[in-house]
């Protein structure tokens, strides 16, 4: 985004425009997939043909966010079921009184918590992409959606109380 004479506009900045520069983010611990950086713009200077075409304001920088959101709600998913995955192998592996912690009633309530949980957030990401088949979204409908699928609540073991003893988060863990 940039300010011109029209007031606030967006703009495609090539990687070689003089005065912008990134960095790439690596270890980060969700969304590995995606290419993630951080972007500096100092006094970028940019001919009229690298603005976004037609829209003024905010609306024409931002519109990509439905879309991302969209993304997000899903891409979310993915590690919220890593996250389930490696509880269930540790409740299964980590031995306490003589037996997995996962033979105690408490650890499989917390873990069939986390699935119905998780499972109720696939349903939300599977209709709303069943939505977006059927015609457009609405940024609303995209915004509740990732807020709901990204609740923190529903992905983590705190939530369900932690049953991995408090390792805590580690660039190892999935």
């Amino acid at each position: 985004m940039g300010r011109t004479p029209d007031g606030i506009r967006g703009f495609l900045v090539p990687r070689g425009a003089r005065g912008f520069t990134s960095r790439s983010i690596h270890k980060k611990m969700s969304l590995r997939a995606s290419v993630t950086a951080e972007l500096h713009f100092d006094e970028v200077k940019l001919p009229a043909d690298a603005m976004l075409p037609g829209v003024s304001g905010l609306k024409g920088p931002l519109s990509c966010l439905t879309e991302a959101r969209f993304g997000i709600a899903w891409g979310v998913l993915g590690s919220a079921r890593s996250c389930l995955e490696t509880a269930v192998e540790y409740a299964r592996t980590r031995e306490q009184f003589g037996r997995p912690i996962g033979g105690f009633q408490l650890t499989q309530g917390k873990l069939a918590w986390m699935l119905a949980d998780l499972t109720k957030a696939q349903l939300l990401a599977l209709h709303l992409g069943r939505l977006k088949e059927a015609g457009p979204l609405t940024p609303e409908q995209v915004s509740l959606a990732k807020m709901a699928t990204c609740e923190p609540r529903s992905i983590s073991p705190d939530r369900h109380g932690r049953s991995s003893a408090r390792t805590g988060s580690r660039w190892n863990t999935p």
